[in-house]
């Protein structure tokens, strides 16, 4: 954020790996004869609505999508022709959000540790 290009930057933060387990949507559907894994990911900008939670199904086309949505330029092959664009996770007509610096030295980013107890009570069922 403290460089030069964060007015235009967009960060997609993907986990490719599956465990289900922060998701909010269950893995449902049949892909290439498989269930179809759901994985979480974010969106960095300045322009990225602030809160918003989408729940339409991406691939990692999709930000290939975005990128020919957003400049008008022609799909390179189906994949990414068909897949969904994620334009809904921007209001490019707000000003741009300003940066925002996590300070190392007294951030409260990362928390600080808590006890096992504390954990085990709020996983408790």
């Amino acid at each position: 954020m403290q460089g030069p290009e964060w007015s235009t930057a967009a960060i997609f933060v993907a986990w490719d790996d599956w465990g289900g387990f922060y998701d909010h949507v269950s893995a449902t559907g049949l892909r290439a004869g498989r269930l179809r894994d759901s994985r979480g990911g974010l969106v960095i900008s300045p322009y990225a609505r602030q809160g918003y939670i989408d729940h339409k199904t991406y691939s990692f086309e999709s930000y290939l999508r975005l990128v020919e949505e957003r400049f008008g330029v022609s799909a390179l092959n189906a994949r990414d022709n068909n897949a969904n664009d994620m334009t809904d996770a921007f209001d490019f007509t707000q000003s741009p959000r300003r940066r925002w610096i996590l300070d190392p030295n007294g951030s409260a980013y990362p928390p600080s540790p808590q006890s096992i107890e504390t954990i085990r009570e709020r996983w408790r069922p």
